[in-house]
């Protein structure tokens, strides 16, 4: 699904995530210290020394700094480090190799975002051995309704020769008029024009507020005219499973299965089966399927992980990598038990909609927000700004299932935490 791109795919997630190793709802934050990593060997039919990963934490639960040693003679192997926005957005990564006696320089990357939270530059960079130099670049220029959605995406390309941005693509969103995209038409930079390249129809959604669409329909440019190319229908599950089926185009009026990509979340969050079909012989046969074993602590960290690859000429899953988890640590977070007290969030239970109220603040800056579910999941971010030393903000609540959920802000004060039951 071409829709849901964002910006020039730049960001590489390099990095270990720690995300399925900690999963809470309270304002502390339950993370792992420590993981040991093994990597299975087939001619031995057994996991092989590997890896130990240490994780630095900020204040917040973002990933700070991850360093590598090896697990044998526990010499280092290399270091990650990582900066955020208030959105908890990644705004640099480094990464570095250890060259003996000290940490060395390989690789940057740069991010900034608008106040959307979408990109407006993605830079990366290598290290030359005394500075750091750019390799690949982009700008974008994103135009929203007043509504606050996005109409357009332009993206330029740095020549790294020459040291300009020239055109590279254009996203252009149509808007409906529950200000909800009808259409996406994307264009790429020739000869010194934008011209057509794709599009996405006829798209009905099953969660727009986290930009999920349950039926699309992408069409090519010919040059001339609109010629459809394939459909796609997508069947989610409440935990954020989903099965997508994707139809070619052949005949007029004549759709015939294509692929079949089926994520499927265990009742935390976590990823346990990301797999990718081809229809053959009017049936469906495995392309390509990673899934992954968890094991829980008591309190619902993952303390083990086995993570599998599909071999399609076997038939049957291998193992790949084995990670277990531990030296977990509690982030507690300061609580503003002041404001708290004071903030108010109402109607609740709410349908749609409900007011934050957030009276008696002293700082003035930016203040980011989650929403959590019963599980500890952030479903929806957003940044709020006081004014006149209060908040008063409506939340969207559409799109979000029925339940109870867990508003997150982070003042400087504190953090604030209150629930609310969504009907």
């Amino acid at each position: 699904m071409k829709l849901l791109l964002n910006g020039g795919q730049l960001q590489h997630d390099r990095h270990a995530s720690t995300d399925k190793a900690h999963r809470g709802i309270n304002a502390d934050i339950t993370v792992p210290g420590r993981a040991v990593e093994h990597n299975w060997n087939s001619n031995t039919n057994r996991w092989q020394d590997g890896r130990i990963v240490t994780y630095t934490y900020d204040a917040r639960g973002n990933t700070s700094q991850i360093v590598s040693t090896d697990s044998v003679s526990s010499q280092p192997l290399s270091r990650e480090l990582y900066a955020y926005n208030l959105r908890k957005q990644i705004t640099e990564e480094t990464y570095q190799t250890w060259a003996g006696s000290a940490y060395v320089n390989e690789e940057r990357y740069q991010y900034t975002y608008d106040a959307q939270g979408n990109f407006t530059l993605q830079i990366g960079q290598i290290w030359s051995g005394t500075a750091w130099t750019t390799r690949s670049g982009y700008r974008f220029t994103n135009t929203y309704n007043t509504a606050n959605v996005l109409t357009s995406r332009t993206a330029e390309q740095l020549n790294t020769s020459t040291g300009v941005w020239g055109p590279d693509r254009r996203i252009i969103y149509t808007v409906d008029a529950n200000n909800q995209w009808a259409e996406v038409v994307y264009q790429e930079w020739e000869n010194g024009a934008y011209v057509n390249d794709g599009r996405t129809r006829n798209i009905t959604w099953y969660n727009w507020a986290n930009l999920l669409p349950s039926y699309l329909e992408d069409q090519e440019w010919n040059g001339s005219t609109w010629v459809d190319d394939q459909r796609s229908t997508i069947v989610y599950q409440s935990n954020g499973s989903y099965v997508e089926t994707q139809q070619k185009f052949t005949a007029p009026s004549t759709w015939v299965n294509d692929d079949r990509i089926t994520e499927t979340y265990d009742d935390f969050g976590n990823l346990i089966l990301d797999q990718g079909e081809s229809w053959n012989n009017n049936a469906w046969a495995i392309s390509y399927s990673d899934r992954t074993l968890l094991s829980y602590t008591a309190t619902n960290q993952v303390r083990r992980a086995v993570e599998q690859e599909y071999d399609t000429s076997l038939r049957l899953y291998v193992n790949s990598i084995l990670t277990s988890y531990g030296n977990f640590v509690t982030l507690a977070t300061r609580r503003a038990t002041g404001l708290e007290a004071t903030t108010s969030l109402y109607p609740n239970p709410a349908s749609s909609a409900a007011l934050l109220y957030v009276p008696g603040m002293r700082s003035q800056g930016a203040v980011p927000a989650e929403v959590l579910n019963t599980m500890g999941q952030v479903v929806r971010t957003f940044v709020l700004q006081p004014q006149q030393g209060s908040i008063r903000q409506e939340l969207n609540l559409e799109g979000l299932a029925g339940g109870v959920y867990t508003i997150r802000l982070h003042p400087t004060e504190g953090t604030i935490a209150k629930r609310i039951v969504k009907q």
